[in-house]
């Protein structure tokens, strides 16, 4: 039995698809299928069900993929253990949210290029939405995005935190002293997509204080957002670190609000049990141990 049939089988039953594990593996569909079936002429079994639209395992299947994982596993280990880390080339694909690659990513894949300086990275920076579902469809490695994910195949890792606040141009800060939820509501607020944890938290806290429709205008792009709120188009709802610039040369104001924002938390997060689980954890906790002592905004540690 040749190790990379068994590897093909593997990208196959954790990406469910055929098409998914020949672009994962670089080779043609027909190719994935040939390996597949020199795999089943070797156990003597099929391992995917072929009167299904879909990719379901036989009841081999099942019982070779654990099997399988445990081979790319130590294949894996056995690559870290015997190659030079610091001259063996890999690729690690990882998505960012653009808050982190707004603040201190550049910074940690500089530093961690020092110490892996043959590792490179293709990086997607997305809302963390779509990042989660990436990562769940194998489509990336690691993720730094809002988290913790509560998928039982993804690991967490404990990054930062950053203070939310609501700020606007000067021309809308002079109005109040103190804003309440219906005066900001009123306003219209700038905010992250609509499909994240900050907006569906501004939706809940300010719609049944506005008599009509309440206004939120949201963007995967936080430079949008931040071009928005300069202009007066609105208050923006958004961590601190990423207008700190603005608001210290007095083109944003932070507004003196009462309801204050709940800070958001960010995670580095990997599927576990992959062949290179090792490595994207590796570079997790490179990550919080970089950001521990850089005093970046609410770094928490569990």
């Amino acid at each position: 039995m040749k190790i990379r049939n068994l590897d093909t089988f593997y990208w196959i039953a954790n990406l469910n698809s055929f098409r998914a594990a020949a672009e994962h593996l670089n080779v043609t569909q027909p190719a994935i299928t040939a390996r597949i079936q020199v795999l089943e002429q070797d156990l003597g079994t099929a391992v995917f069900q072929r009167d299904t639209r879909n990719t379901e395992l036989t009841a081999a299947g099942r019982d070779l993929l654990p099997y399988a994982t445990k081979m790319m596993e130590l294949d894996q280990s056995v690559i870290n253990r015997f190659s030079d880390t610091t001259t063996a080339e890999q690729s690690v694909r990882l998505g960012a949210s653009e808050t982190v690659v707004g603040s201190w990513l550049p910074d940690f894949l500089s530093n961690y290029a020092q110490m892996r300086p043959n590792l490179s990275f293709d990086l997607t920076v997305d809302a963390t939405n779509n990042l989660r579902n990436a990562l769940v469809a194998r489509e990336l490695d690691l993720a730094f995005l809002m988290g913790p994910i509560a998928e039982a195949s993804i690991e967490n890792v404990d990054l930062c935190g950053y203070d939310m606040v609501f700020a606007a141009a000067p021309k809308i800060a002079i109005q109040s002293s103190l804003w309440d939820a219906a005066s900001l509501a009123d306003q219209g607020i700038l905010t992250f997509s609509a499909n994240t944890r900050p907006y569906r938290y501004l939706r809940e806290l300010l719609s049944p204080h506005t008599s009509g429709t309440l206004k939120i205008t949201s963007s995967t792009s936080l430079g949008a957002i931040v071009r928005l709120a300069l202009v007066g188009y609105g208050i923006c709802a958004l961590p601190r670190a990423i207008i700190s610039a603005e608001i210290a040369r007095g083109d944003l104001v932070e507004l003196n609000a009462e309801p204050s924002l709940p800070p958001i938390h960010f995670t580095s997060s990997h599927v576990s049990g992959t062949p290179n689980s090792s490595l994207v954890q590796d570079i997790g906790v490179s990550a919080a141990k970089f950001l521990d002592p850089q005093l970046i905004k609410n770094i928490y540690q569990n």
